[in-house]
């Protein structure tokens, strides 16, 4: 028994070191090829189960799958004689695993040769653009036309190229500074520049608004000053048919508002011409009709000279409606007074008055043992009696 023990753990062993030598394998993944000595001899390019002779042969593996050929950053000249970084890679895959081996033997020598024939085709494509046209038109270009020269000579390594690609076109460190100063420069003029247009535009929606208001003010105006022309224009045709109808009404009249003005509050002196027609209507004889001096009381006060002319006008107005002469009425009073409405405390019953408050005069007369009261607004231009 312990020699056939032995014997099954010597046979594992010689299988364990035999079999490999024998037998090997070939993944999805992978590519592979057998040397002899040293020598390549046939290549594998489908995954399964292979023999190769013992202890002569030798079996090499390789990336089936996509490799990337990752160029480092380079400062390359464009046509305008400027810099740009152009970080580049490529994608591309292994087709004849033999050629491959013959030609560059493993995937580190093929990614270095691989990186100098791209950016040996990139430099030449970047010197044929401005700056300006890689970095916003001819990318895409580019990157297909060093693709198209690339792809004839790693296939030379037994290399498909799939595809290249440039990550990043970027200015040089040292003049990257500069170029933001002029594109700010650049956006702040095109800033400046629309600014000034929106304030030109301003400018004339505002002198375009501003003429069309002094246009309408020209013309309300206008309007105003003929509307104000025509009415003074009326009122003087008024006025003069009036003036026509009775002059010496007028007169009369022009004289209580000349009293209105000047005479004041308290009393005064005025010395005047002799000739002088201002106080013709508080004199006795001229003037409209017969202005009669009423007897004062003792119990009427002082008078001023505009309650004097104001007392006459009432004396005049309660001696018509008595029917006797104001010489035969007696002042007895003159207060200032105010009323709730425009009939002056006398309203009659067919009338509607304005309720407002009026300010005026009662002028109180004695005549022949009995009392009557005169109310007079302001001005003197209306009077009445409640008797």
């Amino acid at each position: 028994m312990k020699f056939l023990a032995g014997l099954v753990v010597l046979i594992a062993i010689i299988g364990a070191i035999v079999l490999p030598q024998i037998f090997y394998i070939v993944d999805e993944t992978q590519l592979a090829i057998v040397t002899r000595f040293g020598e390549p001899r046939v290549s594998i390019t489908s995954p399964g189960l292979y023999v190769k002779t013992p202890f002569v042969e030798t079996v090499r593996y390789f990336e089936k799958r996509i490799l990337i050929f990752d160029a480092p950053p380079d400062s390359l000249l464009t046509e305008d004689k400027k810099r740009l970084v152009i970080d580049v890679y490529a994608r591309a895959r292994i087709v004849d695993p033999l050629l491959f081996f013959k030609t560059v033997n493993s995937e580190a020598q093929a990614t270095s040769r691989a990186i100098d024939i791209i950016g040996s085709e990139l430099r030449r494509e970047i010197a044929l653009d401005t700056q300006i046209e890689v970095i916003l038109e001819t990318r895409e270009g580019i990157m297909n036309r060093v693709r198209d020269s690339v792809t004839p000579k790693l296939l030379d390594f037994g290399i498909q190229t799939v595809d290249v690609r440039i990550k990043r076109a970027d200015f040089p460190d040292t003049i990257a500074d500069s170029v933001y100063a002029r594109m700010q420069a650049e956006r702040q003029r095109i800033a400046d520049r629309e600014r000034a247009e929106g304030f030109e535009r301003d400018a004339e929606v505002r002198a375009n608004v501003d003429r069309q208001a002094a246009i309408i003010r020209a013309e309300a105006e206008r309007d105003a000053q003929i509307i104000r022309g025509e009415g003074e224009a009326e009122a003087v045709r008024i006025f003069a048919e009036s003036l026509g109808q009775d002059p010496e009404f007028y007169a009369f009249q022009r004289s209580l508002q000349a009293y209105k003005v000047f005479l004041p509050e308290n009393g005064t002196t005025f010395v005047l011409p002799a000739d002088s027609s201002l106080f013709q209507f508080l004199q006795t004889p001229g003037g409209i009709g017969q202005f009669d001096v009423p007897q004062v009381s003792a119990e009427s006060t002082e008078s001023t000279g505009s309650e004097v002319a104001l007392e006459l006008l009432a004396a005049n107005y309660l001696a018509g409606k008595l029917d006797v002469g104001a010489n035969e009425l007696t002042l007895v009073r003159t207060n200032a007074t105010e009323w709730s409405d425009a009939s002056l405390g006398c309203p009659r019953p067919d009338m509607a008055y304005p309720q407002a408050v009026t300010p005026g005069f009662e002028i109180t007369f004695e005549h022949e043992g009995g009392n009557y009261a005169v109310h007079s607004n302001g001005d003197a231009s209306y009077m009445t009696s409640c008797q």
